[in-house]
């Protein structure tokens, strides 16, 4: 299935929770009445979804459509998010909920055209910066907050319909742990002064090295990678709070305000002030 069509449905979400070290589940069968996503930051658990059985670990997602009794079993001590959310299909002016129970298969669609069972997603750094943002918000009911995972939840959703339409979703396409854990340590460390270059000292790579397999692996450079997490905070802060340009550069990991300036005046087409005046309700 196309992404297309893929996005025609769109997921709403009732609610996010999180479970960090998680050692066993309290159900290991249980049934749902909504849609139900598993999303695998760390560990893993073993999966049987109607005839379906596999494992899941890091950067995997798994689908349980409604009223299917979804069993799972912890395989090493799991820290994911769980979904329960409704699709809507978004070319109906009505917007008609899918909630019949459909067969499902590893890292298929469903005979209705939505996912069911263990898809992996291939760009962990997109996934794992909505991840970041998710833990941030998970637990926060005001409105504000619902609103932000609600975004998240469909930008995840649009991860997984981009990569299903250009056919990145198999599993023959092959890893590299290495630029993986290069992902990782750029989200640990975005917010502080960081160079790359000390980043492909400490992998054992030079910088060009460093670039090179990090675009292949990743599909985007990590310099371009470390700059979109920098200044997905700095919106924020700019939005939410008062704080100079100086004070936001510093808790951004730019030297000072100049220099935060013009990096966000180069990626947003516009200076840091006017974006502020410009979303500011």
């Amino acid at each position: 299935m196309n992404a297309t069509a893929l996005e025609r449905w769109l997921p709403k979400t009732d609610n996010v929770m999180y479970w960090k070290q998680k050692e066993r589940f309290l159900f290991e069968v249980d049934t749902h009445y909504k849609w139900m996503m598993f999303a695998v930051e760390s560990g893993s658990f073993r999966y049987e979804i109607g005839e379906e059985k596999g494992i899941a670990e890091r950067g995997d997602l798994v689908f349980c459509p409604p009223f299917v009794p979804f069993g799972r079993t912890v395989v090493r001590p799991l820290t994911f998010f769980v979904f329960n959310f409704s699709l809507e299909d978004g070319s109906s002016p009505a917007g008609s909920e899918e909630t019949g129970a459909c067969s499902v298969g590893a890292g298929t669609v469903a005979p209705s055209g939505l996912p069911a069972g263990k898809v992996t997603i291939r760009d962990h750094n997109r996934l794992f910066s909505d991840f970041d943002y998710l833990r941030a918000v998970w637990d926060l009911h005001e409105e504000p907050y619902m609103n932000r995972k609600q975004y998240l939840l469909q930008d995840i959703w649009r991860l997984y319909s981009w990569e299903a339409g250009e056919g990145r979703l198999s599993g023959d396409a092959k890893r590299d742990p290495l630029m993986e854990h290069a992902g990782q340590i750029i989200r640990e460390r975005a917010h502080e002064p960081f160079s790359l270059k000390e980043l492909a000292g400490q992998l054992g790579l030079s910088p060009v090295q460093l670039t090179r397999r990090f675009s292949a692996s990743q599909h985007t450079t990590p310099g371009a990678y470390l700059t979109s997490i920098r200044l997905n905070r700095a919106r924020a802060l700019l939005v939410e709070t008062d704080l100079t340009l100086d004070d936001i550069a510093r808790r951004c990991g730019y030297d000072n305000g100049f220099y935060f300036s013009r990096a966000f005046s180069a990626k947003m087409g516009m200076p840091p002030s006017r974006y502020r005046q410009a979303n500011r309700l």
